[in-house]
């Protein structure tokens, strides 16, 4: 995600497993920059949303999805989310910036995995 972060580009995320699901809701519902795909949760290993919403799975639910995440890309909610992805951008820039938050935190681990902190 970073490189679309780092590109502002918006993502329309289809996660599968691990900490994908959580990801996915936490880019698409908290932060307001992403679209979360719902209806391509098939399979087995397949979980269910984090956010919630109901997974119906089928051929038709999958296309009409895709169409309105396709339609909200050009409209109001698509120019909403590609503001708040470039406040993400600008934000995660200034952590990585020397003396920034990343710096600072990993300065922080390595003090401590060496026994300093």
């Amino acid at each position: 995600m970073f490189e679309s972060i780092a590109a502002g580009v918006p993502n329309i995320l289809w996660p599968f497993d691990a900490d994908q699901p959580i990801h996915a809701a936490y880019m698409a519902e908290v932060l307001d920059c992403s679209w979360e795909l719902l209806q391509t949760r098939l399979g087995e290993g397949a979980q269910p949303p984090a956010r919630g919403g109901k997974v119906e799975g089928t051929a038709e639910a999958v296309v009409a999805e895709f169409k309105q995440v396709l339609s909200e890309i050009k409209g109001e909610v698509g120019k909403r989310k590609r503001t708040n992805l470039m406040a993400l951008r600008h934000q995660t820039f200034e952590a990585l910036k020397e003396g920034g938050e990343v710096q600072k935190e990993v300065r922080a681990c390595l003090k401590l995995a060496a026994g300093e902190a």
